[in-house]
């Protein structure tokens, strides 16, 4: 996603690079935790608690760690596919096994088969379920009754659930976003980042929710005590802080294409990927039984043809 990121990173991070002192650095500090909850209240209308936040270098990161502290090695990981190519591989990589929900294309809409869901997730007792919302490849943007029927079902078969939502902000039109914790009835962790609303993703860095002090602290002894990397990129933190304080005017990414660009965006897709279903609610165009990394157009690219 080729877009250059919001001024007001540029301008912080060249501040923060001007100072030129370098030292250890720590993302529980009240301009970070601040700044995130800013974002919430004024993006979604959604109130967080600041204890409940913790970091990581990356979401796939983080939710690789949460499948490894929920799970165990040969349990399945209920996953609604097609689905993000990482998914995949870290499910594997960690030995468990994949219990794919398909989503279905029905009059050019994703659709969920919450019964199909229902008995996924009651096959996988007590096992995580990894959701993505906006769901990728798809751009399926889930609606509040899906979600809320979701969040009952896994409460009933017991399923705790990680949400990743870094696309949370690459939504159109009518289309909004509902954070899990707004629906959630059971367990869950729910894991973002600015990366790829403000394309800084080479700054690393991402973070997330677990409301259960018990499982916030044994994912966080993890981070530390075992892979030590509690210390995080001071870009990273800096640029969020002034991503989520001032940069919703400008953050560069598709949702914020004008109409007519993004209509440009949509042509050419369609007249070089015939095939091409194209996502009117997210922010990737992903061909019919394709990854996304397989799929996806830098649209930017064609927005300046």
């Amino acid at each position: 996603m080729d877009f250059a990121t919001a001024p007001c990173i540029l301008d912080a991070v060249s501040q923060r690079l001007a100072h030129g002192v370098f030292g250890y650095s720590r993302w529980r500090n009240e301009a970070f935790l601040g700044a995130i909850a800013h974002w919430y209240a004024s993006r979604f209308n959604s109130d967080i608690d600041p204890q409940s936040v913790v970091y990581g270098p990356s979401v796939i990161y983080m939710v690789a760690e949460t499948i490894r502290q929920w799970s165990k090695e040969g349990d399945g990981v209920v996953v609604h596919t097609p689905a993000y190519d990482a998914f995949y591989n870290t499910i594997t990589a960690n030995r468990r096994r994949i219990a794919p929900v398909p989503l279905i294309l029905k009059d050019n809409r994703w659709r969920c088969d919450m019964d199909r869901l229902g008995g996924g997730a009651g096959g996988a007792k007590e096992y995580p379920a990894a959701a993505v919302q906006p769901a990728q490849p798809t751009g399926k943007v889930w609606r509040r009754e899906e979600l809320e029927t979701m969040a009952a079902l896994c409460q009933k078969h017991g399923v705790r659930v990680i949400s990743d939502e870094i696309h949370m902000d690459m939504t159109r039109g009518e289309h909004r976003h509902i954070p899990w914790s707004e629906v959630a009835q059971g367990p869950w962790a729910l894991f973002t980042s600015g990366s790829k609303s403000f394309n800084i993703p080479a700054f690393t860095g991402a973070y997330g929710f677990m409301p259960e002090e018990n499982e916030r602290d044994s994912y966080l002894q993890a981070l530390k005590g075992r892979d030590g990397l509690s210390s995080p990129s001071v870009p990273a933190l800096v640029a969020h802080i002034a991503a989520y304080r001032d940069g919703a005017p400008s953050a560069r990414c598709p949702a914020r294409l004008p109409a007519g660009e993004y209509a440009l965006c949509r042509r050419h897709a369609q007249q070089r990927l015939p095939r091409a279903l194209l996502a009117a609610a997210g922010g990737h165009l992903p061909r019919h039984g394709s990854t996304c990394a397989r799929s996806t157009l830098t649209i930017a690219r064609y927005s300046r043809r």
